[in-house]
């Protein structure tokens, strides 16, 4: 999620008491992996958009499992430390 402002080390609040709606920041979990992405639904159907292009959209096909974890409400942006000498 590099382009959504999401780096290595960043903390993320999820709240699991939300509904997920289109357009929001999700944990997700399909066939038991979690990934952080954009819920999209429109017109029946569901998909998760990833913010970074070097990765692709996942679309849920037919028999496919997803489980929306929680909604992502904050991004805590890592401290980072550089040595000085």
């Amino acid at each position: 999620m590099r382009d959504a402002g999401i780096d290595d080390g960043d903390v993320l609040i999820v709240d699991r008491s939300l509904q997920a709606t289109h357009g929001d920041m999700v944990v997700a979990v399909m066939e038991g992996e979690f990934t952080v992405k954009y819920l999209y639904q429109h017109q029946g159907k569901v998909m998760l958009r990833a913010a970074n292009p070097a990765f692709t959209d996942i679309a849920l096909r037919e028999g496919q499992e997803l489980s929306i974890w929680g909604v992502v409400t904050w991004i805590i942006k890592a401290a980072h430390r550089h040595a000085s000498r």
